[in-house]
């Protein structure tokens, strides 16, 4: 094995840490401050706090500083004015200054760019319309990877009703020479009589679905038991099982024309059909088995052997049913046209299938197992799932464009009986008893609002299906008008793009796949040259990012005079390796897809950048200094808070995700996997080739087998920055809270304590009282134990200080005045990234009064000194902490 591309344990990587801080001088027991995420509004308030706590002598004594989100703005802004100045010590008496020094300092930076998106404000600024062109430019870019993928898959089904109309295309002239459709003409002999037709499709369908039914019972636990993935599943069993039914509808429709048309098929050649299919599968098994002679015939002359033909010929005669009955009607006025032939045949064929397997597992109850029948129920699954797919797909794709291209002949109609419905209601409706509780009415209004925002998902994708279904329309016409070929109907007619049902059944096959192939060539190039991290939302967001954090310390800033940028301004992430506190940016590993059951909620893992190693304790860590191409300051920091993703830990849903990466709304990035997966792709700056991942990104397939993963903001793991230090085993952590919070519910505490306690084992006491007085905006901190000595006998425990932003009435007045005038502050949205100077002046010396409060009387000191004076405080009040308490929302605390 290659050693030098080996991941690093954590456990090596926390070790190379401890070496490098105590090397800096540092204790064992180490200490962090963790700034949580929240925008700019946790930047602005962990300002003044970081302020405070220089004010107080404290700031110098962290060990680490572990940063997430909005955290890392201001925690960067920190770690690179540190770095430059040659340490910590040496801008601890600027930080003290309570107001701006001058005007190019690094805290009056911030107030210049305090809206750091775009700082010059007014609807003409260049700032402003820069933002908008950049992110049309990424928009549009994107969709010609993404778009024209989306157009070949809805291409699939077209092709399909394509080859079944061949012989109206063809010899449309003896198809239609009479008042109905008539398909005993003999010219359509040429293609009944086809080899094509009446021999290599029903050998194909007779092949397809005689592999299904081997690999069946060879994966069967109790009979064949062969191990097999997932994917060997879907490749080996569903997928030829599809295809076996898609073939033979497409013999089904091709071979009865000309000489060979019936009214009916017979019933017992298609309960033969499946019969010969079953029987040859199960035959090459029992000849491909390994076990004694003797075993295989008793197998063969046993019950299992009649149940499966019993199976198969009731699978056989549902299909006959479908294709005879259903599907089609001697009177062609009455029959289904094309399009409802290819959206439903497929479904209801593999419903018939599986009624069949259905009697087959009761028929053979006394052969198989337990085992057996729930393999056979996750089929049955995966069959299921198929047809409802494929119905889907076809619904948007061939019914639904049509009835949305009619809209002037049902819509005056539908909005009349809508209006009646409407007004009916309001004045049936009774009034509301007196005694009613108001607050009913309130809560069936959210769940409606909630019901309407689960739906608008599914309705946007649907109508962005249809749309790209009628633009397809445009694009057969426009091939066939350069072609010099216009689309034809049967009578000679002219098709156009609004006659849906037409277009459909007109359309060549060559033109079909014709544009199939521009389709995915057009998505294949553009993907090889469109960079999926460059032009998404993360490049913008980072370089605005850099440009007012990072560049607030650069000695010798030199913008580009037109785009006010400089490359200078940011720097290697292992620049800051002498630096301490050693600032540990926490981002997401993103898992929607994981195989891990317990993640299913979480559909995340913990992901690290520092200024030695980036990676994963799942996957394994790498050098940082090479890890995506030597990731910069600014990459790390933009990753940790790109909240905007289509996969955001437990907060990723598939349909959102969809539509977000659609709109390009991606502050995500796809690094290398610095796993195994990885082994030649963790020094890459990213994919080589978009589509994967976007489709990864699209349909939420992230996993941590990927040769690339995707990582997003570190809140949607864990949004404090407490979980890797607990990891870290540091014994005095100062956490500031400012998540947008505004109810005091302590999510985003209760979601760290449950992580930490369910992956360490280590669990956390705040101090019961302490929470309930925070809870009710009484108190700014709360105290609480580390139980490290729990799950490391002999280890001292840990002391955790927890402090969020509130007003109590005792701040400074032009705080207060601000607070009055802003009901929501210091709980604004964190969809506010555009702060004004009151704005920021105001959470600024938020920071610092609250740091203030906290440490009250206590005069400069060892940091340890101060947080075990607090938790003696709780102690001598009466409140000890419980094991394994933890946390709960106020009104239960």
């Amino acid at each position: 094995m290659d050693q030098a591309n080996t991941p690093l344990e954590a456990s090596d990587v926390i070790r190379e840490e401890a070496n490098l801080l105590q090397s800096q001088g540092a204790s064992p027991s180490f200490s962090a401050l963790c700034i949580s995420g929240g925008g700019i509004r946790s930047a602005t308030f962990g300002l003044g706090a970081i302020q405070g706590l220089a004010e107080r002598g404290l700031l110098q004594q962290f060990d680490y500083l572990s940063t997430v989100s909005g955290g890392g703005y201001i925690g960067s802004w920190l770690t690179m004015w540190a770095t430059r100045a040659g340490g910590v010590d040496k801008i601890v008496p600027k930080l003290k200054a309570d107001g701006c020094m001058s005007e190019h300092d690094p805290i009056g930076h911030l107030r210049e760019y305090n809206s750091y998106l775009s700082p010059t404000v007014g609807a003409v600024s260049s700032d402003l319309w820069t933002l908008v062109a950049t992110v049309l430019r990424n928009v549009l870019l994107n969709w010609l990877v993404l778009v024209p993928l989306l157009l070949a898959v809805l291409t699939i089904p077209r092709a399909y009703l394509a080859i079944l109309t061949l012989p109206e295309r063809l010899f449309g002239a003896a198809v239609f020479a009479g008042p109905a459709p008539d398909y005993s003409a003999p010219a359509l002999d040429a293609i009944s009589g086809s080899p094509l037709v009446w021999l290599l499709l029903p050998v194909a369908s007779l092949t397809l679905l005689a592999i299904t039914f081997f690999n069946t019972v060879r994966y069967l636990p109790g009979i064949g038991g062969h191990p097999h993935t997932r994917f060997e599943y879907l490749v080996r069993v569903e997928g030829p099982l599809v295809s076996a039914v898609l073939t033979y509808l497409l013999y089904d429709s091709l071979y009865y024309v000309g000489r060979a048309y019936t009214d009916s098929t017979p019933v017992l050649a298609q309960m033969l059909w499946t019969m010969v299919a079953c029987g040859a599968g199960w035959i090459a098994f029992l000849a491909h088995d390994k076990r004694p002679r003797h075993e295989r015939v008793q197998l063969l002359f046993g019950w299992i052997t009649v149940a499966i033909a019993a199976g198969a010929a009731t699978a056989g005669a549902a299909t006959w049913v479908i294709t005879n009955v259903v599907l089609w009607n001697v009177n062609a006025a009455a029959a289904a046209s094309w399009a409802t032939y290819v959206t439903f045949g497929p479904p209801l064929i593999l419903s018939g299938l599986l009624l069949g397997t259905i009697l087959t597992s009761g028929l053979a109850s006394g052969v198989l197992k337990d085992e057996d029948r729930e393999w056979l129920a996750r089929g049955n699954a995966g069959l299921l799932l198929a047809g409802v797919g494929w119905l889907a797909l076809c619904l948007v794709v061939l019914e639904l464009p049509a009835w949305v291209l009619a809209w002037r002949t049902w819509g005056a109609g539908f909005l009349s009986v809508g209006g009646g419905i409407a007004a009916w209601l309001s004045r049936a409706e009774p009034p509301a008893p007196a005694n009613v509780n108001p607050g009913a009415g309130v809560a069936r209004q959210n769940r409606a609002l909630a019901l309407a925002a689960s739906a608008a998902p599914i309705v946007f994708v649907t109508l962005l299906a249809i749309a790209l279904s009628i633009a397809t329309n445009v694009l057969i016409i426009a091939v066939q008008q350069l072609a010099g070929r216009p689309l034809m109907g049967p009578h000679g007619e002219v098709v156009s793009w609004q006659q849906h049902q037409a277009v459909l059944e007109r359309s060549p096959v060559a033109a079909v796949a014709l544009l199939a192939f521009a389709f995915v060539a057009t998505s294949w190039f553009m993907s090889r040259y469109v960079n999926i991290n460059t032009f998404s939302l993360h490049g913008m967001y980072r370089d605005r990012l850099i440009r007012a954090y990072l560049g607030a310390s650069n000695p010798k800033r030199r913008p580009n005079p037109f785009t006010g940028f400089d490359r200078d301004d940011d720097a290697p992430l292992a620049r800051l390796r002498g630096t301490r506190p050693f600032h540990v940016v926490n981002v997401t590993l993103n898992l929607v897809q994981t195989t891990r059951l317990a993640w299913q909620q979480r559909k995340a893992a913990s992901f690290t950048m520092t200024p030695l190693h980036c990676g994963s304790a799942d996957l394994g860590y790498r050098d940082a200094a090479r890890y995506g191409g030597g990731i910069s300051v600014g990459t790390a920091v933009a990753i940790s808070g790109a909240a905007a993703s289509p996969n955001m830990g437990y907060h990723s849903s598939p349909l959102v995700g969809f539509i977000m990466t659609l709109f390009n709304a991606r502050l995500g990035s796809w690094l290398g996997n610095p796993g195994k997966a990885g082994a030649h792709a963790w020094k890459d700056a990213g994919p080589r080739s978009a589509i994967g991942s976007l489709l990864k990104e699209a349909l939420g397939r992230t996993s941590e087998s990927s040769k690339y993963v995707y990582l997003s903001d570190g809140g949607h793991f864990e949004n404090l920055g407490l979980y890797e230090m607990i990891r870290r085993r540091c014994r005095f952590i100062v956490v500031l809270d400012s998540g947008c919070d505004a109810q005091f519910t302590f999510e985003d505490l209760g979601n760290a304590l449950r992580k930490v306690r369910i992956d360490f084992g280590v669990s956390i006491d705040l101090d019961a009282a302490q929470v309930r007085a925070v809870g009710a905006r009484e108190r700014r901190s709360a105290v609480g134990t580390i139980a490290y000595s729990a799950v490391d006998p002999g280890a001292a425990d840990g002391v955790l200080l927890y402090i969020k932003p509130m007003l109590l009435g005792t701040e400074p007045p032009d705080v207060r005045s601000y607070a009055a005038g802003h009901a929501d502050f210091p709980h604004q949205s964190t969809s506010d990234q555009w702060f004004d100077e009151s704005q920021t002046e105001s959470y600024r010396r938020l920071g610092l009064q609250t740091i203030r409060e906290v440490c009250g009387a206590w005069g400069p000191g060892p940091l340890p000194e101060l947080l075990l004076a607090l938790q003696a405080d709780a102690t001598r009040a009466g409140v000890q902490p419980r094991a394994n308490a933890g946390v709960a929302a106020p009104s239960s605390l």
